[in-house]
């Protein structure tokens, strides 16, 4: 992000220009920066305050006056000078844009390496259980189906997405609202990447909105045993992506059989 000065300090570029660092996406978000944008999506603010508190906060931005076209605004350059620059009303919109990605819906591809002691799983789910990921997304999707005044779902899924130092569930974890936020913005943006990569298994919910998380669960549990129960066991311990890499393999060759029934 840049803006153009009318001086040219030494610390400046040739032409004139301000460079303002920030992140422009979750994964470039340090642990300290992540936690800070979780706590302003926790305020109940509207989106525009929050891509202005981040722009600020991030870009290292200080509001020493604002006018009815701008900000006279203060930054320390690299050499600890203190620069001051205004900024008009259309560059701060500018520079806010910088921030759509947290409000794009796919969710958070990072996350809080712990909360408390517990660590957490690998960002991806790689090395999780089958089951394990079945169970938060039964959690997840009751959760989108109440009235979400409850994040007792979204805690249940942190103790089991959080982990002891022996790699075993937390089995119960104490979240603060932005931990819960971090928890709820991994496990959707979870589901966005299994999507793209799994794209005969996830298909758009049906017009109804019904969704029976149990017996999704159990379905998917008897396609990958062929109905032989003793083969439970081994499925639900399996790698969640090895078992989702079989589950689109049957999928799309249920679409590619109902296609020629469709044909004949």
């Amino acid at each position: 992000m840049k803006t153009k000065l009318t001086t040219q300090p030494s610390s400046l570029l040739a032409d004139g220009t301000l460079v303002l660092h920030a992140p422009h996406s979750w994964s470039e978000l340090t642990q300290d920066q992540l936690r800070y944008v979780l706590y302003l999506l926790t305020q109940g603010w509207d989106e525009w305050q929050v891509k202005t508190y981040l722009f600020c906060r991030f870009a290292g931005v200080k509001v020493l006056n604002e006018k009815k076209d701008g900000w006279l605004c203060e930054v320390k350059t690299e050499e600890g000078k203190k620069l001051r620059f205004f900024l008009e009303l259309w560059q701060v919109r500018e520079f806010c844009e910088e921030f759509n990605f947290i409000f794009d819906g796919k969710g958070a591809d990072n996350r809080l390496d712990f909360i408390g002691r517990f660590k957490a799983a690998d960002v991806e789910l790689h090395d999780v259980p089958f089951y394990n990921y079945i169970v938060c997304d039964n959690y997840y999707q009751n959760f989108l189906q109440s009235d979400q005044s409850d994040d007792t779902p979204i805690r249940e899924m942190a103790a089991i997405l959080y982990l002891k130092e022996d790699g075993s569930e937390a089995g119960q974890i104490g979240c603060s609202a932005p931990e819960v936020m971090g928890v709820f913005l991994w496990f959707m943006w979870i589901k966005y990447n299994f999507s793209t990569h799994f794209p005969h298994l996830f298909k758009p919910a049906g017009n109804d909105g019904g969704y029976d998380a149990t017996e999704a669960m159990n379905a998917q549990i008897r396609a990958l045993t062929g109905g032989d129960i003793t083969k439970e066991e081994i499925i639900k311990k399996a790698d969640v992506w090895r078992a989702l890499t079989e589950l689109d393999a049957k999928a799309r060759e249920a679409e590619e059989l109902n296609k020629r029934l469709k044909k004949s």
